[in-house]
């Protein structure tokens, strides 16, 4: 009897889909997974990829678990989660509202990687960048830009005259910022900050605040309070 596959690695249209077996503890599986990575890292390379789960329900500190294993056993970087086709943000651990997927990733411009110096590239409506932007590139977009990485160039969002809209990213020190006609140096929404507690790896969202560039770490809820 062909004995049957712990975990299997598929390919997705966006990263990886693992099928993982459901009898076995979580604790087998987990050192299967190590395995089945630490075997195949010079195959899959380095790459940002998005993590597709299969065959088990999983909670999120199991999911963050799975991550973990991976990315300590390849050079992989698994930048977003999809289970019950929801994405997830793993940078932030947590639940993002199903409504921020519908309106952003299902109608969005993906870029599967970085956007490197001297790159340009632009949308008509959302961009999502499962990277960074380097230094001296230029995103323009017309409606919200989403940066999984770090933002080191210039970014427009809103372009040209939209500022209801918002700039998110892992780390920012942009060249340049601007939503709508509004730009200028950011700050940081002081006034919230009994409440933010910005560790140094979580996002920002940056929106137009009387017509300033305001700041605030993305779970901290000025972006939902808009």
């Amino acid at each position: 009897m062909v004995k049957k596959d712990s975990v299997v690695i598929k390919s997705s249209p966006y990263g990886l889909t693992l099928v993982l077996d459901r009898e076995i503890s979580f604790e087998q599986l987990v050192r299967e997974i190590c395995k089945k990575f630490a075997t195949s890292r010079s195959f899959f390379g380095t790459a940002t990829l998005v993590l597709s789960i299969e065959g088990r329900p999983v909670s999120a500190e199991e999911a963050a678990v799975i991550v973990e294993a991976i990315q300590l056993n390849s050079d992989i970087t698994i930048s977003l989660i999809e289970e019950d086709n929801e994405l997830k943000n793993i940078e932030m651990k947590e639940k993002i509202d199903r409504f921020y997927y519908e309106n952003i990733y299902e109608n969005a411009k993906i870029i599967m990687g970085s956007v490197t110096k001297k790159d340009v590239v632009t949308s008509d409506g959302s961009i999502v960048i499962l990277g960074d932007v380097k230094s001296k590139a230029i995103v323009q977009a017309a409606g919200n830009v989403i940066v999984m990485g770090s933002l080191e160039g210039s970014v427009y969002a809103g372009y040209p005259e939209d500022d209801k809209c918002y700039i998110a990213a892992n780390q920012i020190n942009a060249a340049h910022m601007q939503i709508g006609k509004v730009a200028g140096d950011v700050k940081v929404a002081s006034k919230w900050s009994f409440r933010s507690r910005k560790s140094e790896s979580e996002p920002y969202a940056v929106v137009v605040w009387e017509q300033e560039l305001l700041a605030e770490p993305l779970r901290s809820g000025l972006l939902k309070h808009l």
